[in-house]
């Protein structure tokens, strides 16, 4: 499992239909906005949707929320 709060802008790139551009959106909303909540979260980084978010459902975890 994959966490979103946590993983590199490179794990999370490996992830299907997260390429580099929105690993590193992922990485900067977590740290300019807030750590994800749910996996659900996900959909609040720009150009992410619901198509992609169930894509990487089974493979993310969201742990480590303080």
């Amino acid at each position: 499992m994959i966490d979103l709060n946590r993983a590199s802008v490179q794990l999370l790139d490996t992830l299907p239909g997260i390429g580099p551009a929105l690993a590193e959106a992922i990485v900067a909303y977590r740290k300019n906005v807030r750590p994800f909540q749910s996996i659900a979260e996900v959909q609040e980084v720009p150009k992410i949707g619901p198509v992609t978010c169930e894509n990487i459902r089974e493979l993310v975890t969201v742990t480590g929320v303080r």
